[in-house]
């Protein structure tokens, strides 16, 4: 019923007008003696060009302009990309000197909530990559949503964290100042898109038991022993503590 063709860039606009007024207001009147922490979530995609053209190079970094930098650029130089300020021109808000100073740095750190990415088919590559783009002295949180699998057995879901949380740690080695990472979802749950039909958590729900009973999938096995520190790489030699599912997934990576 609206106009979206003017309505989400206002949106977003008053979006980071808002965040930043409550993060100087925080830091301000707070932080002193909360000593708490203000950032601001972003939803990415790794974008990679479909072939290696110049149009396909151009695109794919316009791509990546209006889903991170749209958000990005204005926390870090207080004004939106050339290229979405080219394209969008009069439909997208422009900052005052006042708010565009307010903007810029107002976070503590940023939270990259990675799922997937496009136009490549290594999944892994793509959260490295993007954790790259940030920039060293920024503190990241990773929220990572896991394949969709509702079997017990659910060996893509493993593989899909061994190679994204594998990644976290290459980016770290890379000097990315990374604080925490969070696998989506604990427990199957009601989907935005999908409703009940799609399974992502780590514990399966039994929507026909009156009492919703959860059943450990083997990824929370898996993740189980990632969490408490414990040998967790699955690709070659595990100890497997007699746990058959654990010995079926082993097999699988060697």
């Amino acid at each position: 019923m609206g106009n979206s063709t003017y309505e989400p860039y206002l949106a977003v606009h008053h979006i980071l007008l808002s965040h930043s007024s409550a993060a100087r207001l925080y830091w301000r009147k707070y932080r002193d003696k909360q000593h708490g922490f203000v950032g601001i979530s972003i939803y990415t995609f790794g974008i990679f060009p479909q072939t290696n053209t110049e149009k396909d190079r151009v695109a794919s970094q316009r791509a990546r302009d209006f889903f991170v930098g749209w958000i990005m650029e204005p926390l870090q130089y207080g004004d939106y990309p050339i290229s979405m300020k080219t394209n969008a021109g009069e439909r997208i808000p422009a900052f005052t000197n006042h708010e565009s100073k307010q903007v810029k740095g107002s976070f503590d750190f940023i939270g990259v909530i990675h799922y997937t990415n496009l136009n490549v088919s290594d999944n892994s590559d793509a959260l490295k990559n993007q954790l790259r783009d940030f920039t060293a002295d920024m503190a990241a949180n990773i929220c990572q949503r896991t394949a969709s699998n509702s079997s017990l057995q659910d060996v893509t879901r493993v593989k899909y964290l061994h190679g994204y949380i594998g990644s976290v740690l290459d980016a770290l080695r890379d000097g990315s100042n990374i604080k925490g990472y969070f696998a989506w979802s604990f427990l199957d749950l009601f989907e935005l898109l999908d409703g009940y039909k799609s399974s992502f958590g780590l514990y399966y729900v039994d929507r026909d038991d009156p009492e919703l009973k959860r059943y450990p999938k083997l990824s929370a096995k898996w993740y189980n022993r990632f969490l408490k520190g414990r040998r967790t790489s699955i690709v070659g030699t595990i100890e497997l503590e007699k746990d058959p599912s654990l010995v079926f997934v082993s097999q699988l990576f060697e």
